[in-house]
């Protein structure tokens, strides 16, 4: 049995001294936000993920608002989501006047070609595929469909930037895509996030939209609103922490990958009724979340805890049995997948600040409670 120090957390921040000066420089000029810092970081982030264009704004849920409101999505317009996700993917729908159409999932927690062709309507106008856990959905018969139906598709990437569908980073698939960096795949240490597009008239709207509607990219010039916007932008500090970690985010990405692996090792010879995450050949998961399928999953979790193991549910209240958004969805029985996967999932630790005998630790302690 591997033997640890401590207790284990399903996530870690680790700030050194890179980090540390970055944000020293940062406050010691101005401006604060809309400056280089955050030009920058836009630049970079589609660079990384092959787009063009990147929009930095205050969260995930603001890159996701502004890619509806810049498509002109809004009151008569039905977007297709699925039930299993954050809640901010209703509430941007929501808030611009939409209508979010919850739907299942497959068994990998991610929507489908076939799932969403089960929810279209006259009404349908987007398409918010969610890269659940870091593992990307499978894209392209999705972009097909949304060719033919002159649908506009949003990639959620909050769990899944640097993952890649066939060679293509997530993100540069659909329309627009955005990512969270609130202690997701890179954190900035606070609040922030962002959307990317390789075209150019969204990302100009979208940089509208973020700054009281003018015309600007970024800077802090007062302008005339030529159109209805919000202040949405992220600060200059936020954006220097993310250029930092940006260019880590591989290196992360493989020591995630190195726990998963070793967790699917041990699980697959243990003989434990363990259900490993489900990937595909033409994946390259992000891995944010391990997250495994368990039977008596609430037992496990507490006894995972008594040894000083944190471990979560991503997520454990589906969106259609929560009060904000019945009114969007139907009965519990039209989500069979999604009702299991919420009864039987576990996220354990897998950050990039574990160690090896940490790894082993979780995952001997896991098989232990089957074998009592």
């Amino acid at each position: 049995m591997a033997q640890v120090q401590g207790k284990i957390a399903s996530r870690l921040t680790v700030i050194d001294d890179e980090v540390r000066r970055t944000v020293l420089e940062v406050l010691e000029r101005t401006p604060y936000y809309a400056g280089p810092e955050t030009a920058a970081f836009e630049n970079e982030l589609a660079a990384y993920c092959d787009t063009k264009y990147g929009v930095g704004v205050n969260s995930g849920t603001s890159a996701l608002l502004v890619s509806l409101m810049a498509r002109g999505i809004g009151p008569g317009d039905e977007v297709i989501l699925p039930t299993n996700t954050f809640c901010s993917v209703p509430e941007a729908v929501l808030f611009v006047g939409a209508t979010p159409v919850l739907t299942d999932v497959e068994w990998d927690g991610n929507i489908s070609r076939a799932v969403v062709e089960r929810h279209l309507t006259p009404k349908t106008k987007a398409i918010i595929p969610v890269h659940m856990f870091g593992h990307p959905v499978d894209m392209d018969p999705i972009m097909d469909l949304a060719r033919d139906r002159n649908l506009f598709v949003i990639e959620d990437g909050a769990h899944a930037l640097g993952a890649r569908y066939k060679g293509r980073r997530v993100g540069s698939i659909g329309h627009t895509g955005f990512f969270s960096f609130a202690g997701k795949s890179i954190t900035v240490c606070g609040q922030a996030g962002m959307a990317v597009t390789g075209d150019q008239s969204l990302a100009e709207r979208m940089w509208s939209l973020r700054v009281h509607g003018w015309r600007q990219k970024v800077g802090n010039v007062w302008h005339e609103s030529e159109r209805l916007g919000l202040n949405l932008r992220t600060s200059e500090l936020l954006s220097a922490i993310g250029r930092v970690n940006l260019r880590r985010l591989d290196g992360w990405t493989a020591l995630r990958a190195k726990n998963a692996a070793t967790y699917n090792a041990i699980f697959g010879a243990s003989g434990a009724p363990i259900t490993l995450p489900a990937t595909r050949s033409d994946q390259e998961p992000g891995w944010l979340h391990y997250v495994i399928l368990v039977p008596n999953r609430d037992a496990l979790k507490a006894s995972l805890a008594e040894d000083g193991i944190e471990s979560g549910v991503h997520y454990e209240v589906p969106l259609h049995r929560q009060g904000a958004f019945r009114p969007s969805s139907q009965d519990a029985s039209k989500y069979p997948v999604t009702e299991q996967l919420c009864a039987d999932m576990l996220t354990l630790p897998s950050h990039p600040w574990m160690t090896d005998d940490e790894v082993q630790y979780v995952a001997e302690k896991v098989v232990a409670f089957y074998e009592k």
